[in-house]
């Protein structure tokens, strides 16, 4: 039976295809053996990832696995999905960058509050000024269990979401901080998390803009990590 693959993402722009994302996935064509690949890109997006990808998550019925992937990534490695499933048969969630040992007191962000010791992954970027060229940002040897994941490139099977109740936090308006809150209610629902053996060009270079709703979720995510405790 063949496996059912939804990629979904978000965009500002009013043209899927002028996405990265859209443009690579044209690369790779949409299915191989084993599995069906069906893209959706959400255009002329306004809303918080939580609340976009939440919609997914509630009309993914028939799929097997959902890719949560941004819609500025180029995915680079021909036999991603073929991965991504198969790490799915050992962790609950997979993404391309993560760590664990979450520490108190640091900045929200995913690679500031876990140990670097325990960093796991690669993401590619184009160089600053020869976009022609891309150069790798290594966290540590992947595949690995992690605790958080970056957001930029998460997987799962909607049946254990369901399963566990487990959706993004809408109380997260943004484009900030829904990742690493996402993945703490996975850890606490008792589901297991690791990093894929795949490569991604994120064509941003990350946190580049610190506005109202960056500060508004993390704001809310000290208080949900302090109330942890």
């Amino acid at each position: 039976m063949s496996s059912k693959v939804l990629i979904a993402s978000a965009t500002a722009k009013n043209d899927e295809k002028e996405t990265h994302l859209y443009q690579s996935m044209q690369e790779h064509g949409f299915g191989g053996s084993g599995y069906s690949v069906r893209l959706e890109i959400e255009t002329n997006n306004k809303r918080g990832l939580c609340e976009v990808y939440n919609s997914f998550i509630e009309t993914s019925d028939g799929y097997d696995s959902i890719i949560f992937c941004h819609d500025d990534v180029t995915i680079d490695s021909v036999n991603f999905v073929d991965r991504t499933l198969t790490g799915l048969q050992t962790y609950d969630v997979v993404g391309v960058a993560g760590g664990s040992k979450i520490k108190k007191n640091t900045p929200i962000l995913w690679h500031l509050m876990t140990d670097k010791m325990t960093h796991s992954g690669i993401v590619f970027h184009p160089h600053h000024e020869y976009k022609e060229f891309c150069f790798p940002t290594t966290f540590g040897p992947r595949p690995k269990e992690v605790a958080v994941l970056d957001g930029v490139y998460l997987a799962v099977k909607p049946k254990t979401l369901f399963e566990k109740e487990i959706k993004f936090d809408e109380n997260i308006k943004g484009f900030h901080h829904y990742d690493i809150k996402f993945c703490i209610d996975c850890k606490l629902a008792g589901l297991t998390l690791g990093t894929l053996d795949i490569n991604i060009i994120h064509q941003s270079p990350g946190l580049d803009v610190y506005d109202d709703t960056f500060k508004d979720s993390e704001k809310y995510m000290k208080e949900f990590l302090e109330a942890l405790k």
